[in-house]
């Protein structure tokens, strides 16, 4: 209810004195406030309609007309609805010019309107108010259940439950890191940058766990009905988020069971990641999504928001955490997968994210899982990974008598430095990752261009092969991969 509301209902007959703007009297009144305290700020709160009779105020000072006046707008009151018969005929000239002075509306009540009306006509108006907008909440709340109930994504409730409200929205993580908000066109502050952020109001998710994530409503003013209309839609979405959490939680351990099979090349055969793959309720007819991210250190903080963006871009999830990592397959995306991957690699700059796919079968999928396993060890950032790495190559010969083999090839070099204390080993393995580059590899190593010449050479005639070819690179490189090999 507002100032305005009095003006316009005729049983009351009240009557505004001030030279009051539609602006000001457009401000909410949140309760009437009957006293006759000279100073009565004390006991009011924000927005009150202050109802007085001016019993005791015969003074006719203007100075102490204004100084009652200026207190009020310290609260600062709605309005001030002045009485007159009981101990004033008229209005006192020195509050009517106070209160226009001040841009305190003013109304004058009626001899024949007792005060007592206008309040229970107040209080009858809230009431009735209340009503509406807990209706308004549990309608809004109907429309996003209904949503939820048919698979909709979180930023769909929250485009719902934006054009209730008309005004911007968000939901943070416990690490007050964003996962979702609506509209985008908005810019909202994360990290320790979001307490300093003015005129939001945060309401925590009903979500059962010790740090729930947080709805954030962009106020631009008054709160006015907000927090009575969020009420009940707040457990809907907190529903939606948990659903995540949920269906991640149900699978995690066939997920893990998945992961390890993948990884173990020379224990599980491709019969056992199928099977693993069939206990994940996943379809082995359509293309499958993966997507391996650093989840270590502050990294910790994207997670929630990966796992919402997958929910929102996939109609089929499965997570796991593994070690520091989290691993996801996907299916049946909901719209183009360049979109999909724009939104994907799109949520942080400098989270290491490997996004893998769409594999058409079990094989490359097993191939891409751990070349992106690899991958994400090495990266600084989001990317596409390519359709094949060596570090999967490399580990599927493992399973198959090349690392015994490598081990094999390797030997000569491993038992000249043990025997003679040189570091020919060392020498190759640097050359390899510089390139084959002479002159990153002296600096790395501290030695003299003519020095790493001639262990090469050294090397060759261990090996019995020349570093001059291709092919003979890539088998020494195939043969140090193999042999540092360690299971994830």
């Amino acid at each position: 209810m507002r100032v305005a509301d009095l003006l316009t209902e005729h049983s009351l007959h009240l009557r505004l004195e001030t030279p009051s703007g539609a602006e000001r009297l457009s401000r909410e009144i949140l309760r009437c406030a009957p006293t006759e305290h000279l100073d009565p700020t004390p006991f009011l709160d924000p927005n009150v309609l202050l109802l007085t009779s001016g019993i005791g105020m015969n003074f006719t000072e203007q100075s102490i007309w204004d100084g009652y006046i200026e207190r009020l707008t310290r609260v600062p009151v709605a309005a001030v609805a002045f009485a007159i018969g009981t101990a004033h005929r008229t209005l006192p000239r020195g509050l009517v010019d106070a209160c226009a002075r001040h841009d305190v509306p003013l109304l004058e009540v009626p001899t024949t309107v007792p005060l007592l009306k206008i309040d229970q006509h107040v209080e009858g108006m809230l009431q009735a108010e209340r009503i509406a907008v807990l209706d308004r909440g549990w309608s809004l709340a109907d429309d996003c259940a209904r949503l939820a109930s048919q698979g909709a994504e979180v930023s769909t409730l929250l485009a719902t439950i934006y054009a209730a409200l008309e005004r911007p929205i968000a939901v943070y993580d416990a690490f007050d890191s964003l996962i979702a908000q609506y509209p985008e066109a908005v810019t909202w502050r994360t990290g320790a940058a979001r307490a300093a952020q003015p005129d939001v109001l945060t309401v925590p998710l009903p979500m059962g766990l010790s740090n729930p994530c947080q709805l954030a409503v962009r106020l631009y003013g008054s709160p006015g009905d907000v927090e009575s209309l969020l009420a009940s839609v707040t457990s809907i979405l907190a529903l939606q988020l948990n659903r995540s959490v949920v269906v991640d939680a149900s699978s995690h351990q066939d997920m893990l069971r998945f992961v390890n099979r993948c990884v173990a090349w020379s224990e599980s055969t491709r019969s056992d990641v199928a099977n693993a793959f069939q206990e994940l309720g996943l379809s082995r007819r359509t293309e499958t999504t993966l997507l391996v991210a650093d989840m270590s250190g502050e990294h910790a903080a994207a997670g929630w928001k990966l796992r919402v963006a997958l929910h929102d871009s996939f109609h089929d999830v499965r997570v796991a955490e593994l070690d520091d990592n989290l691993v996801a397959l996907a299916q049946f995306p909901r719209e183009e997968f360049a979109e999909i991957s724009a939104r994907l690699l799109g949520i942080g700059t400098e989270i290491p994210l490997v996004l893998h796919g769409p594999a058409r079968t079990i094989d490359e999928l097993r191939i891409s899982l751990v070349h992106a396993l690899d991958l994400v060890r090495h990266v600084t950032g989001p990317v596409r990974a390519p359709a094949l790495g060596l570090s999967a190559v490399v580990a599927a010969a493992a399973g198959r008598g090349a690392r015994e083999s490598a081990e094999r090839f390797l030997a000569p070099l491993i038992e000249h430095d043990q025997q003679r204390t040189t570091e020919l080993l060392p020498t190759l393995r640097i050359w390899l990752r510089n390139d084959a580059q002479p002159s990153r590899t002296c600096e790395e190593l501290f030695i003299h261009r003519n020095s790493l010449s001639y262990r090469l050479r050294r090397i060759e005639d261990l090996l019995g092969i020349s570093l001059d070819t291709l092919d003979c690179r890539a088998t020494c490189l195939m043969a140090l991969r193999l042999v540092e090999l360690e299971p994830y």
